[in-house]
């Protein structure tokens, strides 16, 4: 990424927004797991003018890419944008500085009751034990008073649940659980109650859903998309996908041949000198042999996982 090119791209936008937008890709370029590898395969394909465009797409709603509230997702090779609560919080704000929230947790063990009287939002919340390690969560509920009335949203398990499935990204929801199911109240309460303003801000985070994803439970889901190589890949196709049926078997196929691609853009391009040091490689490993034997008949792309994994 050549961030000087990028700020001369965004030079009609506020100067601190845009170092602060590119200090945050620097973190995401830079960024490593415990083993030391990057976290954000990804990265490298991504250009400024990519760059550019999310951000000028974000900022249609004097938003910025910052970070924190609004991120940069891939999923399965597919990178946009992601909102989190406090995003859709900030462009209510924005037009309406008077609304006062409240969006939280219902866990097993509060007192929790809700209604509505005359256009007034009438409820109690009593958190029994707030210092509880690992509450069941049982729901939760978004409830917004400003100048344009007094509006209230809930989702129960089973509607949380369905959000989660149609995610792209799962991981999120596995590192930030909590935060996303908040999101996701906050998300259909803005959709509901005030879609003239979030026309734009929907568009751009429903990239980050699949609506027909909802048919495949979440464990073969998350196999697909943890799947770090061909093999690992060709592993849980034969595992999953002969025991699902219907529209869940054709979406599970969809999914991984998705993953499929995405695993194949990441890996180097195939070149005979990289054929030759992996062999090399192998052999010092005392793993070649096996290998040998089957290589004149294996294919390029499954070349292309073993060089991969042995550079």
């Amino acid at each position: 990424m050549n961030y000087s090119e990028l700020q001369k791209k965004l030079i009609e936008y506020d100067k601190v927004k845009v170092e602060i937008f590119t200090n945050y890709l620097k973190a995401l370029e830079a960024d490593k797991d415990k083993d030391g590898k990057l976290k954000n395969a990804w990265f490298p394909y991504f250009k400024e003018d990519q760059a550019s465009d999310l951000y000028r797409k974000v900022a249609k709603d004097n938003l910025f890419i910052d970070g924190d509230t609004i991120t940069i997702a891939n999923a399965y090779g597919k990178i946009g944008v992601t909102y989190n609560y406090q995003a859709y919080k900030n462009l209510v704000l924005n037009l309406y500085p008077d609304s006062k929230f409240d969006i939280q947790l219902v866990h097993e063990g509060d007192d929790f009751t809700l209604g509505k009287e005359s256009g007034k939002v009438i409820y109690s919340h009593k958190i029994n034990n707030p210092f509880a390690i690992d509450a069941k969560i049982i729901g939760t509920y978004c409830i917004i008073k400003n100048s344009r009335g007094e509006f209230l949203e809930t989702l129960n398990m089973a509607d949380i649940e369905k959000m989660q499935k149609t995610a792209r990204a799962t991981n999120i929801w596995k590192e930030w659980y909590s935060e996303m199911v908040l999101k996701s109240v906050m998300k259909r309460a803005c959709k509901r109650h005030f879609r003239d303003i979030v026309v734009n801000v929907e568009k751009l985070d429903n990239e980050n859903y699949d609506l027909e994803a909802v048919t495949v439970d979440l464990s073969v889901q998350d196999k697909i998309k943890n799947a770090k190589t061909f093999d690992e890949l060709a592993k849980v196709y034969k595992s999953e996908i002969p025991n699902l049926k219907g529209d869940s078997k054709n979406k599970a196929i969809e999914m991984a041949s998705a993953r499929a691609e995405e695993l194949r853009e990441l890996l180097p391009e195939y070149k005979k000198e990289n054929e030759e040091l992996a062999i090399e490689m192998l052999k010092k490993a005392g793993k070649i042999e096996p290998l040998l034997r089957i290589w004149k008949f294996t294919d390029d792309e499954l070349k292309m996982d073993l060089i991969s994994k042995a550079l």
